[in-house]
């Protein structure tokens, strides 16, 4: 009795451990094909060789006093080198516009406080997420090519979508030094990728 007990425990544990092993593997695997899939269309800006109509900066939430944070800054530096060096018409910034901060509007200033021409620079105020300022870049400019440009880690999430929706895209990578917080950011990363694999890769 106490052998059949312990047998039926012991199935119960054994099919416990793979539901939790298949649980913990269909998101790594999600994550894995998400970067495998567009990797191979990120590049440094010095390696882009063929120019695009516009360059989409991705805003992140990172305003310290009203000003870029340093990874905020490394993009819009990232897409001022692409539109200086003549590979981009035009400058896309998206990102959130409230009453508490505006994404917007640091973005904004600092690209003119640079020099770039203000008809030089779009505005997407309604990018709340990634996915969020895809879908509005399609609805307006999905004729024109785009260069994404933001973080690689991220890079990877925004032009899975940008593939999914069928629009001419690759990334430039802003420039990568360990930003306070970037492992949150990863795991995080890992998450979105997930969602926006569900959202875009398979209800889309």
């Amino acid at each position: 009795m106490c052998y059949t007990l312990n047998g039926g425990i012991m199935k119960k544990l054994k099919l416990l451990v793979i539901i939790c092993l298949v649980l913990f593997l269909i998101p790594i695997n999600i994550n894995f094909f998400v970067i495998f899939s567009s990797k191979n269309s990120i590049y440094k800006e010095n390696e882009i060789a063929k120019k695009y109509d516009i360059a989409l900066v991705l805003g992140c939430s990172a305003l310290k006093n009203g000003t870029p944070s340093k990874m905020l800054k490394d993009r819009l530096e990232t897409a001022i080198y692409l539109y200086e060096n003549n590979l981009v018409e035009k400058i896309l910034i998206s990102g959130d516009h409230n009453k508490t901060y505006s994404e917007i509007t640091a973005m904004n200033n600092y690209l003119i406080q640079s020099g770039i021409d203000k008809d030089s620079i779009l505005i997407d105020d309604m990018g709340y997420s990634t996915g969020e300022s895809l879908v509005n870049y399609k609805e307006k400019y999905s004729d024109k090519s785009v260069i994404i440009v933001t973080q690689k880690y991220h890079l990877y999430r925004a032009l899975f979508i940008a593939n999914d929706l069928g629009l001419n895209a690759i990334g430039a990578h802003a420039r990568l030094i360990n930003y306070n917080g970037q492992l949150f950011r990863e795991i995080r990363e890992i998450l979105a990728r997930n969602k926006d694999f569900m959202l875009f890769g398979i209800f889309n």
